[in-house]
């Protein structure tokens, strides 16, 4: 199973499993749940995390990829659906804890959006606690923030992410996030099942649980997706 951590179709453009087999134009840099509360719990971590990710971002950007903030919704009406196990949770804990420190609901700055004070509004954003309506449109911005429903775990059930990919045309997914065990791996899996490829950025992601990370990654994600460091995605997409 290790070897699958460094897949050959990462470096080979004519296989149509590799990433490298779809143009930038058509491939999306997920950048997930980089919010105040879950950073957080990542201890010494959290910083070497959101800075690579902010280093992912920069290059997706430059090369033309579109980027999409991927973040659950920490607004004063937003509520896990009355059949999720979080629900209690959030209630009991979430919802207090945001409502008297709201920043804690907010996109690390140093990932956020150019210009957006931690991701909750701008040019192509969606308010923290609001949502945008977003339209298929081609004309829309690069960089867009999207926001789901707490309780939801997969990124894809952002509100309007899964439409606006494919009228874009995007077949290829590269995730970052926290945590690995939870919206990365959901999100990775359900990816695969939407017919994308997918590359997870292993040190851009971590877990709060010790060992897991490195779990999920050897042993879980490589079973249907390509899993590398920022350093080898980057060196690989030098081909473009």
């Amino acid at each position: 199973m290790a070897s699958w951590t460094r897949p050959m179709a990462l470096s080979s453009p004519d296989d149509p499993s590799s990433p490298l087999s779809i143009s930038p134009d058509k491939t999306a840099v997920l950048l997930m749940d980089y919010q105040n509360f879950h950073i957080t719990n990542l201890g010494d971590a959290g910083a070497s995390v959101v800075k690579i990710a902010a280093q992912m971002r920069d290059w997706a950007l430059a090369r033309g990829m579109s980027v999409f903030h991927c973040l659950v919704d920490t607004g004063p009406e937003a509520r896990p659906p009355p059949w999720s196990k979080m629900a209690m949770k959030w209630k009991m804990h979430y919802q207090d804890m945001l409502t008297n420190a709201a920043w804690l609901g907010w996109e690390a700055e140093s990932v956020a959006p150019k210009g957006n004070q931690g991701g909750t509004a701008g040019t192509g954003t969606a308010p923290a606690g609001g949502s945008m309506s977003l339209s298929a449109d081609q004309n829309q911005p690069r960089e867009l923030t999207v926001l789901r429903q707490p309780g939801m775990l997969s990124a894809l059930e952002s509100r309007g992410l899964l439409e606006i990919l494919r009228a874009r045309g995007v077949k290829s997914l590269i995730l970052c996030g926290i945590a690995t065990s939870g919206c990365v791996l959901s999100t990775a899996r359900a990816a695969t099942d939407q017919g994308f490829i997918v590359t997870v950025v292993e040190d851009a992601c971590f877990d709060p649980v010790p060992g897991v990370h490195t779990m999920v990654v050897t042993h879980l994600l490589p079973v249907t997706a390509h899993v590398a460091t920022s350093g080898e995605v980057r060196d690989a997409w030098m081909v473009f």
